[in-house]
């Protein structure tokens, strides 16, 4: 059986962003989705030390690209994101955060209430 490539995974991604989109409260999925359709070359990267400076107590912050492990944390964070690096999940987890795929997000959080693109 072959395995799924990334940009498979991403498609499928995207198909389920749009149908959770079509619920009430759905506008942050559908930016999302837009967000993940842009070329490779244009996906976000951010490293974790540059997340803390979005935060906001309570918030979930989705990161429609890459989360990378350099910088300094000095707070717990909740990030959802295509993909995270080895260091920046364990810097993430040692402050007592949560590093989520969006899948999960959107399954905890269908309406996408107290949450931020990062892009």
């Amino acid at each position: 059986m072959k395995s799924k490539t990334t940009d498979e995974m991403r498609q499928q991604l995207i198909i389920k962003l749009k149908r959770q989109s079509r619920n009430p409260g759905g506008r942050i999925w559908r930016d999302l989705y837009e967000d993940l359709q842009t070329p490779r070359r244009s996906r976000t990267t951010i490293n974790v030390g540059d997340l803390q400076q979005h935060h906001t107590r309570g918030q979930i912050l989705v990161v429609p690209g890459k989360v990378l492990g350099d910088g300094v944390i000095e707070t717990k964070l909740n990030v959802a994101a295509v993909d995270f690096s080895v260091q920046a999940r364990v810097k993430i987890e040692d402050k007592g955060g949560k590093c989520l795929t969006i899948e999960e997000l959107m399954e905890q959080n269908p309406t996408g209430k107290n949450t931020q693109i990062i892009s």
